[in-house]
């Protein structure tokens, strides 16, 4: 029994000296991480000012050391406290707050850093592309730079401190941004053409038009690297640019017949959602010389503008020469449709009306103009000279000879006539003529622009050069002349320059226009010769004045000073151009009033609508606005910008004077 108790004394005596180490060795522990969070502290003061701008921060160097040290000490601290209690490890982890902070700042800087050297590689690489002057290694390296540095850019927008935050950032920054900007528009510009074409490609007309349009408005606004080989891109686009697909549809041949017939012109006219029209349609001549004779059924016997209801979408209308006997030929009638509020919607021309005086006399000597050959139909054995009189051809009784003199049959004689060509001799009407090809004219290349001559006998251009452009031979040389006679003295008759006509068949040149000057093109016809001294004989012409596209604003109606522009309609006259006017489906125009306040109306969007006024300019019906800056428009208003109103030469519309009155 006594063995029994001793031995059972001898293990309560172990169990409390057990128990009682036990406080000794939590207490070492805890004495240990202490010390590791001590550390960490240490380390991530050290990193802290590493990192500031009032430390060692150079914002080139990454603090991979001090960094990495930080880290490391918080690491010990945290796997050692996971002896410790709930209570000692808060206590732990409120002494990790500040070091856990500057590893999460000091990696914000490194990553910052490392972004402040991918951002100067992509601006020495778009720099160096545009140093190239190739639009295409522009457009790439701009898309490249911008993309990448969005991303970028926010990782230094993450660094801790406005100053240290500022150093990395204007750094790099400026820089590249200045580079960016200094190309944007020309990138811009060179993607709209490209989008153009696949548009043209897609089906999508007036998507092009409008894209050319709108690079058309970048390069007029704005003085950009490589102009001229942009504004030659937008022109091929211009010339390849089919029509816009309208609601009217008309005949677009030429008509060809005689003096005192009668000619019926029948037009299909829609809706813009393709329905039957039914309305109001305007027609009229664009040259003296034509009357109408009947429209819709109804007898008009005037050459005056006529207006005449469609039903159904038809239209027919009956015209001949106004005057008896009296020729004329290359009028065409224009068409519109008109609104309730007589404003236009849709116009059409049909192809060129051309009415000959058929010979009748007893002979014809031909020479001059009465041999200049205007126009030859084969088919129907006549050619039409300069006076628009039709001379008709006979197989037999006739005889017809070559430039050479040599007697050829009528078919060869046909086929050699051209435009241009002079023929002489003595015409019969009934046999006995004697006609020689006296001159076989090479038709040289001619100006193709995109508007013709309206309202006025020059082509007129804002600024003091004019890009001439037209078709040729591909590979063939094109001479560009000035025929006014002082500068055919002053240059010897000389070429201005000369140009090569391209692969597609298209040439273009940028010349100066410093006062009202006339031009003339020639294709030569061996890549060998050269340019020909200037003759009257040489090409088509074409004058070239200048003049801005100007319109002034004047109050038109709606609520007058209720200081809301909402509701008002503005009128904005041109004394030049009141015809032809071209208003994109996206127009805007942007008004600033005195304190600056810019406000911007789009054509369709939040009830604006911008129309044009045949006879005075364009009007404007104020929505309210697509953006505004600044806030509430007050007093007189000044147009700051207008895009998407062109008058029929695609210049810009200018608009002086100011909104006021509303």
């Amino acid at each position: 029994m006594k063995k029994v108790i001793k031995i059972a004394a001898s293990t309560a005596v172990a169990a409390s000296a057990f128990v009682a180490a036990a406080p000794a060795n939590q207490a070492d522990a805890a004495v240990n991480v202490n010390q590791l969070a001590t550390d960490a502290q240490n380390a991530g003061t050290v990193l802290k000012w590493a990192i500031s701008v009032e430390g060692s921060a150079d914002f080139v160097t990454r603090p991979y050391d001090q960094f990495n040290a930080a880290k490391k000490a918080v690491a010990a601290a945290e796997a050692a406290a996971k002896k410790l209690s709930t209570s000692e490890k808060l206590s732990l982890d409120a002494k990790l707050v500040d070091a856990k902070l500057q590893i999460k700042r000091a990696a914000a800087y490194i990553d910052a850093i490392t972004s402040s050297e991918k951002i100067k590689d992509l601006t020495s690489k778009l720099d160096a592309a545009i140093a190239s002057g190739d639009i295409e290694k522009v457009e790439a390296a701009y898309h490249t730079a911008t993309a990448e540095y969005r991303k970028q850019a926010k990782l230094l927008d993450r660094v801790y401190g406005q100053t240290t935050r500022d150093e990395i950032r204007n750094a790099v920054k400026p820089a590249i941004e200045k580079s960016v900007a200094s190309v944007k528009n020309e990138v811009t510009v060179n993607m709209l053409v490209k989008a153009a074409a696949k548009d043209v490609a897609a089906g999508k007309i007036a998507d092009a038009h409008a894209k050319i349009a709108e690079a058309q408005a970048i390069i007029d606004a704005n003085n950009l690297k490589w102009e001229a080989d942009l504004q030659k891109s937008v022109n091929d686009s211009k010339t390849d640019l089919p029509a816009i697909p309208g609601n009217i549809s008309v005949e677009t041949a030429a008509f060809h017949g005689e003096t005192n017939q009668t000619y019926a012109v029948v037009a299909s006219v829609k809706t813009t959602s393709g329905a039957a029209y039914n309305g109001v349609v305007e027609v009229s001549f664009d040259k003296a010389g034509y009357k109408f004779v009947k429209v819709n059924g109804t007898t008009v016997d005037t050459s005056d503008v006529t207006t005449a209801d469609v039903v159904n979408g038809q239209l027919v209308m009956t015209v001949t020469n106004s005057t008896t006997d009296v020729p004329v030929a290359g009028g065409k009638i224009k068409i519109a449709t008109k609104s309730a509020n007589g404003s236009t919607i849709d116009t059409q021309n049909t192809g060129t009306l051309n009415f000959y005086k058929k010979v009748d006399s007893a002979v014809l000597n031909v020479n001059d103009n009465s041999g200049k050959v205007k126009y030859v139909d084969v088919a129907n054995n006549y050619f039409v000279n300069e006076n628009l009189e039709k001379i008709v051809l006979s197989a037999t009784g006739n005889v017809y000879q070559d430039t050479n003199n040599a007697v050829i049959s009528l078919d060869a004689f046909k086929a050699k006539l051209t435009k241009g060509d002079i023929v002489t001799g003595t015409y019969y009407k009934s046999i006995g003529s004697t006609l020689q090809l006296a001159l076989d004219y090479q038709e040289g290349s001619k100006f193709e622009l995109k508007q013709e001559v309206v309202e006025d006998t020059a082509y007129r251009v804002e600024g003091n050069t004019v890009t001439l452009s037209g078709t040729g031979e591909a590979g063939k040389r094109v001479a560009i002349y000035k025929t006014e006679n002082a500068d055919v003295v002053a240059n010897g008759t000389a070429a201005l320059t000369v140009v090569t006509v391209g692969s597609n068949g298209l040439w273009s040149t940028t010349l100066s226009v410093p006062t009202k000057t006339t031009f003339a093109a020639y294709q030569i016809p061996s890549v060998n010769d050269l340019a020909p001294a200037y003759s009257f004989e040489l090409g088509e012409e074409i004058t070239v004045v200048n003049g801005k596209f100007e319109a002034e604003a004047a109050f038109n109606g709606g609520y007058a000073t209720d200081d809301s522009l909402t509701g008002d309609v503005f009128l904005f006259t041109s004394t030049k151009d009141t015809k032809e006017l071209k208003i994109s489906s996206n127009a805007q125009v942007t008004l600033v009033d005195g304190d600056t306040t810019r406000a911007t109306y789009v054509n369709g969007v939040n009830g604006t609508k911008i129309e044009k006024v045949d006879g005075t300019g364009f009007k404007i019906t104020f929505g309210t606005p697509s953006t505004i800056t600044g806030g509430k428009l007050e007093g007189a208003l000044t147009v700051s910008n207008v895009s998407g109103i062109e008058n029929a030469y695609g210049l810009k519309a200018n608009v002086k004077g100011f909104v006021s009155g509303y």
